[in-house]
């Protein structure tokens, strides 16, 4: 089993100690990194995080955490159409079309305290921007008015398939 002091060691020499918020490791070895907002190439330090806390023995499901500031705004309903309206700002830079016509969204969960749960694909499992592609799925959800908070989670089951595209984008990709 992974130790939090392992995970506290892989992380340190990753990025300067000052921008890790929290760590914490369950009984299970899973991992949760909570970073400062402000921490510096925050897109090359996750997925050096993701890569190398990956490679320890031990160790389950990673997830990776940046501090955010909760904006209160009272009186705002938050819709599930207006969360995939933004997430469709989120475009994949391989393929060019975002992760709502891609089909890469496969449940979309807004709780009552509004806090927005996003269950999500990749195309394939060993794309290499699947934690910029993730964190910028966060950023999205989190810059919509009253969100206090979000969770993304990344499965593979089932796997991505180019029949999960819209019908829009199939027509416009020439896959009808």
């Amino acid at each position: 089993m992974v130790t939090k002091e392992e995970v506290e060691n892989v992380v340190k020499g990753i990025i300067d100690e000052k921008y890790l918020k929290s760590l914490e490791v369950d009984d299970k070895g899973n991992v949760t990194v909570t970073l400062a907002k402000d921490t510096p190439d925050v897109d090359n330090a996750l997925i050096k995080l993701h890569s190398e806390i990956g490679k320890l023995e031990g160790v389950g499901l990673i997830t990776i955490n940046r501090e955010h500031e909760v904006r209160e705004e009272g009186g705002v309903e938050i819709t599930k159409e207006a969360v995939l309206e933004k997430l469709k700002e989120v475009i994949d830079p391989e393929i060019g079309i975002d992760v709502v016509n891609l089909g890469l969204i496969y449940e979309l969960r807004i709780n009552p305290d509004n806090t927005v749960y996003v269950k999500m694909t990749m195309t394939t499992p060993g794309c290499p921007l699947t934690m910029w592609i993730l964190r910028a799925v966060e950023d999205k959800v989190l810059e919509i008015p009253g969100v206090k908070d979000a969770e993304i989670e990344l499965t593979f089951d089932p796997p991505w398939s180019p029949d999960m595209v819209s019908e829009e984008y199939k027509k416009r990709l020439g896959l009808m």
